[in-house]
């Protein structure tokens, strides 16, 4: 099980952190203060839930190619909000 906090700020000044040993995503309220908006926060979410998927699965390079993590959780984020099932 994955518990998903919202915080008011992210250690580091992070939009979110994971942390698979302690079933933990953090998405922040507010970055580098300001607040953010909704869709970031989405954003982040699934950013820190493939990156707690790939490290599930021991997939330690990819989850440090932090370019394939934030463009694969965009498209993915992009699918599941324009997904329309009927």
């Amino acid at each position: 099980d994955i518990e998903v906090n919202e915080v008011e700020r992210c250690e580091n000044d992070n939009l979110g952190l994971s942390c698979v040993a302690q079933g933990v995503i953090e998405i922040a309220k507010t970055f580098k203060g300001r607040t953010q908006c909704d869709s970031v926060k989405l954003n982040t979410f699934y950013h820190e839930l493939t990156l707690s998927i790939l490290d599930t699965m021991g997939e330690d390079e990819l989850s440090a190619n932090e370019k394939f993590v934030s463009t694969f959780s965009s498209f993915l984020t992009e699918a599941i909000r324009s997904f329309k099932y009927e």
